[in-house]
């Protein structure tokens, strides 16, 4: 196949995965990691699992994410940007307030985008090799998001 062909397509093709995903792995990752157990490739103590409500559907929605803790807040990479559904619900929620898992225990928190920051560089830091591996290979104009715990 072309490659040009393929960049035409691959938000399709990152739709499909997460889609599958959605439906299968992440069900079990998110059953684990709020009960503070590991889900590889996401060790106990770095991984979230983040609770929105549906923008669109008011559907309550689990989705599991590697994460890094900075002092009084999480930092996470948002592989699809500003197009990522649980960032959108995040931000379309009630002052930008989620509920969220970390390590088994239950937070909330005011999610916000950090324009200026570099998600490779946020990827390097949280230093799980698989979990880049993947936030690479689907990446679509990645961002950071910063999650204030207890907002």
């Amino acid at each position: 196949m072309d490659r040009s062909k393929f960049e035409d397509l691959r938000p399709q093709i990152q739709r499909g995965v997460q889609w599958a995903a959605g439906r299968s792995l992440n069900h079990a990752a998110v059953a684990a990691l709020r009960l503070g157990l590991p889900f590889p490739p996401y060790p106990a103590d770095g991984a979230l699992v983040m609770e929105t409500i549906g923008r669109k559907t008011g559907r309550r929605r689990l989705v599991p994410m590697g994460c890094l803790k900075d002092v009084d807040r999480l930092l996470v990479v948002a592989e699809h940007g500003r197009r990522s559904d649980w960032l959108r619900n995040a931000l379309a929620a009630p002052g930008s307030k989620v509920r969220l898992w970390l390590a088994g225990r239950p937070y909330t928190g005011r999610v916000h985008v950090l324009d200026d920051e570099d998600p490779e560089e946020l990827l390097a830091r949280i230093g799980n090799k698989v979990h880049t591996a993947t936030i690479r290979t689907m990446a679509y104009e990645p961002c950071v998001v910063a999650i204030d715990l207890g907002a």
